[in-house]
């Protein structure tokens, strides 16, 4: 299955455990990564909106990887769905590229899990699985990765492994 990961952080030379995940994956023979704030600093008007759906369109399966910022995905990333996934290309009448492809979200958070009893992170996701059900994919359960911000270097690799037979598959 080829997996396009699609990877934002509003700080990503400050990220730890985004990095060690991306690091954990992106050798693999199925997988092709896109680093928003890479490519494009954190202007959302800099999104190349036809190499982003090219690449979209080349692949099976679609991860957003990403820390929760304030309940929610990182602009650069909400930035990305609007210009990306437009009406005609990923939605309405004749909008089928995504019919039929994965979209994964690969989450962390740096409070723990008992964080996140009231809302949970599933329930704070509702929206990319929306999205995802209005272009006509299928979500899968998400990859969430609790308490960050207090992770040992062993549960992070731990995470990490996780993470990588996750997307080999």
């Amino acid at each position: 299955m080829k997996t396009l990961v699609i990877v934002s952080h509003s700080y990503p030379g400050q990220s730890r455990v985004n990095k060690e995940l991306l690091d954990a994956v992106k050798d693999l023979p199925n997988v092709t990564v896109r680093e928003l704030e890479s490519l494009y600093g954190r202007d959302g008007s800099k999104i190349d909106v036809k190499a982003e759906q090219q690449a979209i369109e080349a692949a099976d399966r679609i991860v957003f990887q990403f820390p929760m910022f304030w309940f929610s995905v990182p602009g650069m990333l909400k930035n990305f769905m609007d210009d990306v996934l437009t009406y005609g290309w990923a939605y309405g009448s004749k909008g089928k590229a995504l019919v039929g492809k994965i979209l994964q979200v690969a989450v962390s958070t740096g409070s723990p899990a008992s964080s996140y009893e009231n809302p949970t992170v599933r329930s704070l996701l509702l929206p990319l699985e929306a999205s995802a059900g209005y272009t006509g994919m299928k979500y899968a359960e998400p990859f969430v990765t609790y308490g960050t911000l207090g992770m040992s270097d062993e549960a992070l690799k731990e995470r990490a492994a996780a993470y990588r037979r996750l997307l080999a598959e």
